[in-house]
């Protein structure tokens, strides 16, 4: 695809997010309005009408797929709580980007079907098509999945996002949705998808977006266990002795099964009922709370269904906390 058939809208880092942060995130089904926005390079705008997607790498029928061609594919719909990773370049602050909408597309596995992928491939390689400089770094925007993930029949090339065609910021005309996996994975403007034997070897794979353990580097795939608190907000009017309830948001790849709350800094902690969940959605939990006079510090933690939970710092899944004063 020519450079003519597209152009960059803005160029450079840039994010979009409601100021009130989390607590904004009143709906089950997040408003796009509501919906974080970030892009490393910059946003590209495409004109559908040339746009195509290349199939290539361990296959035995290379494809090139247009537009029309997707749209004729059978789709489905696949609702998923969707977050930001965070800066790469400060992996242990928690930034909190979420929201949780309802995708629609042609799962990743038909289109790898088509192109008759190797048993060969133990990594699927997706390339966006925008372009750009990000942290003094100029490469292309290339994610990788693991064979298993790829093949997952949730993942997805979407097309529409909340019942709405993708607009050219989220990525439009066709991007990549990985449910339950970080943001960063879900390549936005796809151009190619290549199968190959290796793990890609481009910065977003090598330099960016992967966590330091003792065991080596690790890639930033698997979304941890989080929550955070939505109501009460530091802003809200709290009276002493009248009955509210602490409710929020928890998330991640696996389903959280358990969530606690503190309403005194750490001291000491209460288990919130919990909703289950639908696809990989969110699950909301709740409190109920009748607050003393005084200022509170009211925290959140969650574990998921194998025990797995959220530090208490330096981790972008640490337990989020909420400071309110209750009036007498």
């Amino acid at each position: 695809m020519t450079r003519t058939a597209m152009h960059m809208i803005k160029k450079g880092f840039s994010f979009q997010g409601p100021a009130e942060g989390v607590h904004a995130l009143n709906s089950w089904i997040t408003p796009e309005d509501d919906l974080f926005l970030v892009t490393h390079m910059g946003f590209l705008n495409i004109d559908p009408d040339h746009w195509h997607l290349d199939v290539d790498g361990l296959v035995g029928n290379p494809t090139r797929l247009r537009l029309a061609d997707l749209q004729a594919m059978p789709q489905r719909e696949y609702m998923s709580f969707h977050e930001c990773a965070g800066s790469p370049l400060s992996p242990t602050v928690a930034k909190r980007r979420i929201g949780n909408v309802v995708w629609k597309g042609v799962p990743l596995l038909h289109v790898l079907e088509q192109a008759e992928i190797s048993t060969d491939a133990s990594y699927i390689w997706t390339s966006g098509l925008e372009w750009g400089e990000y942290a003094g770094i100029e490469d292309a925007y290339q994610k990788d999945l693991p064979i298993e993930k790829a093949l997952a029949e949730e993942v997805l090339l979407a097309l529409e996002i909340n019942g709405r065609p993708l607009s050219p910021e989220r990525g439009g005309p066709v991007r990549l949705v990985v449910p339950g996996w970080y943001g960063t994975n879900s390549v936005k403007w796809v151009g190619s998808i290549t199968a190959a034997n290796q793990r890609a070897s481009g910065a977003y794979t090598t330099r960016f977006y992967n966590d330091p353990t003792p065991s080596g580097a690790k890639p930033v795939w698997s979304v941890a266990p989080e929550s955070v608190i939505v109501s009460p907000s530091p802003n809200d009017l709290l009276l002493a002795g009248v009955p509210t309830k602490i409710w929020g948001w928890t998330w991640g790849d696996r389903e959280i099964s358990t969530v606690e709350v503190s309403v005194d800094g750490g001291g000491s902690w209460q288990r919130a009922s919990v909703s289950p969940r639908e696809d990989r959605s969110w699950q909301r939990f709740e409190l109920p709370w009748v607050p003393a006079s005084g200022q509170h510090v009211l925290l959140c933690r969650c574990t998921n269904k194998v025990g797995e939970g959220q530090p208490p710092l330096a981790a972008r899944n640490a337990v989020h906390s909420v400071q309110v004063q209750v009036a007498a």
